[in-house]
């Protein structure tokens, strides 16, 4: 089974071709080779799974100096006791996140705490179903490939017979004559050296 990176699966037509599916095959390969089947399993996911969906994130400055992506939670704002409300996506902060500062508390003391943060977009949990569109393209693409690699295939078998037939016939030339060193010597190995009978010179 043949073993293919990103650029030779995509050439073989293996990688639909939306490019939201494309950056996701990419990222999940990597600049490993892998087999037929696994790239072909991949795009079935992606058919019956869909697309991925992005969103914003938040990444917090922590002690070491690195930003490291919060917690991803979700809660509900407004109605009543977390029902018939609005379900909202949050990303909290480590427990080594830098604080600089503390927001004016409601009523006296220190408010919630302000981070060194940044947004950033991540991938959610959630996906989008592929359209008819999207789908009859990766059908189109396929169909494509296989005619492709059908005409690799014979062309390959045709060139394989014209080089078997050309050096058949070159070879059936040059061993039918002059099989002797001489008109008068005998074929080498057909009657020994000739020591006994025939002598060189």
């Amino acid at each position: 089974m043949a073993a293919l990176d990103y650029g030779m699966a995509l050439s073989r037509g293996l990688i639909a071709p939306q490019k939201e599916l494309q950056a996701e095959m990419k990222e999940l390969a990597g600049t490993a080779f892998k087999s037929d089947d696994w790239w072909n399993k991949q795009l079935d996911r992606q058919i019956k799974q869909g697309v991925r969906q992005y969103e914003t994130g938040t990444e917090y400055k922590t002690k070491s100096g690195d930003y490291v992506l919060g917690k991803r939670t979700r809660y509900s704002t407004g109605g009543f006791a977390g029902v018939g409300g609005t379900m909202q996506t949050t990303y909290t902060p480590p427990k080594d996140a830098v604080i600089t500062g503390y927001n004016p508390g409601m009523f006296y003391g220190a408010g919630t705490p302000r981070y060194d943060n940044r947004s950033v977009q991540v991938v959610g949990p959630d996906r989008k179903d592929l359209t008819t569109g999207q789908l009859k393209a990766i059908q189109t693409q396929a169909e494509q490939s296989a005619d492709k690699v059908k005409r690799e295939a014979r062309l390959a078998k045709s060139k394989t017979k014209r080089g078997a037939r050309g050096s058949g016939g070159l070879l059936g030339k040059s061993t039918q004559q002059d099989k002797g060193l001489s008109a008068k010597l005998p074929e080498l190995g057909s009657m020994g050296l000739g020591i006994e009978k025939t002598y060189l010179g």
